[in-house]
């Protein structure tokens, strides 16, 4: 199973639950600090974000962090269609 940013996952060396920030290849990275990554096989998914939470996820990431974690949020975002907001 694929994980992205949002998603809950074990890491088994530590045991700690952590939010994904972002994949790129075989290391994911974390929410929150202190900042690091780790290895995806290190890692066990615990729960699936929904699409919605997915995109809640990497708009706050892009908007609140620095450096690889803001930019691969931001890539991500340039790749997923979104709804274009409705008129009020």
């Amino acid at each position: 199973m694929t994980m992205r940013a949002g998603d809950h996952v074990l890491h088994g060396p530590t045991g700690e639950e952590w939010v994904v920030a972002y994949v790129d290849g075989d290391r994911l990275a974390w929410c929150g600090w202190p900042e690091g990554e780790a290895m995806v096989s290190d890692c066990e998914m615990i729960k699936k974000a929904t699409d919605e939470e997915h995109v809640e996820w990497l708009q706050e990431i892009a908007k609140s962090a620095e450096g690889k974690r803001a930019r691969m949020a931001r890539i991500a975002l340039d790749s997923i269609s979104l709804p274009a907001e409705q008129p009020k």
